[in-house]
């Protein structure tokens, strides 16, 4: 009997082939994907021929969670996917291991998700992604009275985004502020950049609380995340400044990086290091 915990794909573009072909590498050695769910069939079935055993490819993710051993969901699409199938996933008894945070900026459904994973057993693995110092945030979180994310990128990076809607057709030159205000609506401006705001604000204070300023920069050494928190603990600063993912530069390669260590803690035996 194979004992490596069987992992059900939920979107395979750049972030879930990574991690597919991280496990099928054996980078994550106690792990197996056995299915394969993306909403074009076409990329589901170019990935799984890239993944060795080849896993099934599975037209609904009803049909996924019905392929035998698959225990763990790890969703790589959008915050729109756990709004659309988080609770299914979790109904059926599956853990699930989200890469899209920004979609528990709803904390309605953030609560759902929790209490949904205590009555069947499951559990909620959500990666820092491209941010560090969750772990010293999430120690202080009782004692916090101020969280602040600065998120820089060049103009570029924001192209799609909501909240870049009017800059879409002007040339930045400088650094330009486009949003300054509580994560919770940053999320929703800016879906595909900033999840990062939503694993500080569920690590921390909460999504109306967390402040977030996104800034756009030509001149942006790369994907940039400063945090400043303050409380009766202290105060500390953390600055990164990641380099886009070479496929897809709205993500951080250190989120594709992020994902693949936590899966590997989850699935694999070994000291745990960090709190």
């Amino acid at each position: 009997m194979d004992e490596r915990v069987g992992i059900g794909l939920l979107g395979c573009g750049t972030m879930g082939g990574e991690v597919a072909l991280a496990v099928s590498d054996r980078v994550v050695q106690n792990a197996r994907v056995i299915a394969v769910f993306d909403e074009d069939p076409e990329a589901a079935g170019h990935l799984a021929e890239k993944l060795d055993p080849r896993p099934t490819t599975c037209r609904t993710v009803d049909e996924l969670l019905a392929v035998q051993d698959v225990s763990l969901v790890v969703e790589c699409a959008a915050p729109a996917a756990i709004a659309a199938y988080g609770e299914t996933v979790l109904s059926a008894g599956r853990s699930l291991f989200i890469l899209s945070s920004g979609a528990l900026a709803d904390t309605e459904l953030f609560d759902r998700l929790i209490s949904l994973a205590a009555d069947n057993g499951c559990e909620i693995v959500i990666p820092s992604g491209a941010l560090g110092g969750i772990d010293a945030l999430r120690s202080v979180r009782d004692l916090l009275e101020s969280v602040t994310l600065t998120s820089t990128k060049t103009p570029q990076a924001f192209s799609g985004a909501p909240g870049f809607a009017k800059w879409e057709d002007v040339e930045i030159t400088e650094p330009t502020v486009l949003y300054e205000g509580p994560a919770r609506d940053a999320v929703a401006l800016f879906p595909a950049n900033v999840n990062v705001a939503a694993t500080l604000s569920i690590a921390g204070i909460g999504p109306k609380r967390t402040i977030v300023k996104v800034v756009a920069d030509p001149a942006s050494p790369g994907n940039v995340h400063e945090i400043h928190a303050r409380g009766e603990f202290g105060e500390f600063t953390f600055k990164l400044v990641n380099q886009p993912h070479v496929r897809n530069p709205r993500t951080s390669h250190l989120a594709v990086l992020s994902a693949i260590e936590t899966l590997r803690a989850y699935c694999d035996s070994g000291p745990s290091i960090g709190t």
